[in-house]
């Protein structure tokens, strides 16, 4: 996997400085088998560690031009190349929709489990959160429908996090789709 290189090296340089971390993003849905080839690496990171991830990436990678666009309000948003991989870091992600802003305050809650890859603890946020992102971030509803199904067939394993997202502003359907797979 071109990916698996560049991700070992990232996870040790982030634990090495108990950086709170959790791998998100296409190869989150990699790794539940929802799609086959994922092209970056997304690192949620905590807004506690947010200098300290700056430093610990810049040992792995070399930081890129990075800007937010429409409809993103994230608070930190950083880019990297490791070993010829894109990896976006991003700290207090935010998207805004017609119905306010969603924030995802990342911290060690939002982290599913841990995944041991040659003896690199790699966290791994959890899917639950990134179902909510997917529906509204533009053009990646169809990863959201993936993920859905996989709840059809797969319990969802952190409802707290979706009931605590549904305490933030949300579009009706998104609120319909999260209340369908915690009530099904």
């Amino acid at each position: 996997m071109k990916l698996h290189d560049p991700l070992i090296k990232i996870g040790k340089q982030l634990n090495k400085n108990n950086i709170e971390w959790a791998v998100g993003g296409s190869l989150l849905l990699q790794h539940y088998h929802l799609i086959d080839s994922p092209n970056d690496i997304d690192v949620l990171v905590a807004e506690k560690d947010v200098e300290r991830i700056k430093d610990a990436m810049g040992q792995v990678g070399k930081r890129q031009m990075a800007s937010t666009k429409d409809p993103f309000r994230t608070t930190y948003f950083y880019r990297y190349e490791v070993d010829g991989v894109g990896v976006d870091v991003m700290g207090n992600f935010a998207i805004e929709h017609d119905q306010g802003t969603y924030q995802l305050l990342f911290d060690a809650n939002h982290i599913a489990e841990k995944k041991n890859i040659h003896g690199v603890s790699i966290p791994l946020a959890a899917l639950e959160d990134w179902f909510v992102l997917y529906q509204l971030i533009p053009n990646k509803q169809e990863k959201a429908i993936r993920i859905e199904k996989y709840f059809r067939t797969n319990r969802v394993t952190r409802p707290d996090l979706l009931h605590k997202a549904l305490n933030q502003p949300l579009p009706i359907g998104v609120r319909e789709s999260m209340k369908h797979i915690l009530y099904r």
